[in-house]
């Protein structure tokens, strides 16, 4: 398990002191109505809202201005990103298990991969339905996953030079002995600066100086039909098989406090954020 990072992509900061509490339970969205006879109503949001709430005793002053700077969003008006030390694997919760929309064939289906190279492809299953499968034409065909924000948004997985990325091939293409893995990094324009890659089913790596975004792939090396489920996707540690997925939402900071610790310099902080589709202005 690795440490807390928070902020935009390219320029998120390491926070290395464990928080005295970390709360990350998700707003499910549930309300109960009870009728005169006894029967009760649920009704609940499609999707769980994930809430973070984090605090801190004497935190060193210059972790404490970059928490600052977040929270009143002087260097950036958008959302952020919080790597959750506590997380294994960063994929969509759907995605991390190859499945997706019934008969969508954009941002909650297909749009979670996408082929890397001239062949191959990626298909829902006939026989369950919203269950996808990659095929792989020749030994050539290879697979990419995205990052799926809330309200459908997708691009590349974010990230910050220094942090620990480690991907793992889902479970039938990990079996495979000729199957090969990578993780692309990309500049914050989205252009392509270098790969890590390995022959095998595991691949970890240091994101580079100048990257702000990754994107997994990985190659079955024979020619066949895949299942998608149980890739993982790990900040700060290994990926594992069969890991579910949090996944890695934008983030929006809704509240905190900071109080003057004694001893001074240190300060005592808090904050919490919510799941977001957009925060801007």
């Amino acid at each position: 398990m690795g440490n807390l990072w928070i902020g935009p992509p390219g320029s998120m900061y390491e926070i290395d002191q464990a928080a005295k509490s970390f709360d990350r339970t998700a707003d499910l969205g549930v309300s109960e109505f009870k009728s005169l006879g006894g029967r009760v109503t649920v009704t609940r949001n499609l999707a769980p809202v994930r809430r973070i709430k984090l605090a801190w005793d004497l935190l060193p002053p210059a972790q404490a201005r970059v928490l600052d700077r977040i929270a009143r969003r002087i260097d950036s008006p958008g959302p952020v990103f919080l790597v959750d030390p506590a997380s294994g694997n960063v994929l969509a919760p759907r995605q991390a298990a190859g499945r997706g929309t019934k008969g969508a064939t954009g941002i909650t289906g297909l749009g979670q991969w996408f082929r890397t190279g001239p062949s191959g492809t990626v298909t829902e299953s006939t026989t369950v339905p919203g269950t996808f499968t990659f095929t792989a034409a020749d030994a050539n065909s290879a697979v990419a996953w995205s990052c799926v924000g809330t309200e459908g948004a997708i691009g590349d997985f974010p990230v910050s030079p220094g942090l620990q990325i480690s991907f793992r091939a889902p479970t039938a293409i990990a079996a495979l002995g000729t199957v090969g893995v990578g993780i692309d990094f990309k500049k914050a324009d989205g252009a392509y600066l270098t790969t890590a890659s390995a022959s095998g089913p595991l691949v970890t790596g240091t994101v580079p100086a100048g990257a702000a975004y990754v994107t997994p792939t990985a190659k079955p090396g024979t020619a066949g039909s895949y299942s998608l489920a149980g890739a993982c996707l790990t900040y700060g540690g290994t990926a594992a098989d069969g890991v579910p997925g949090d996944g890695l939402p934008p983030m929006s900071v809704t509240g905190y406090s900071d109080a003057p610790g004694r001893p001074l310099p240190f300060r005592n902080f808090s904050l919490d954020l919510v799941e977001v589709s957009s925060a801007t202005g």
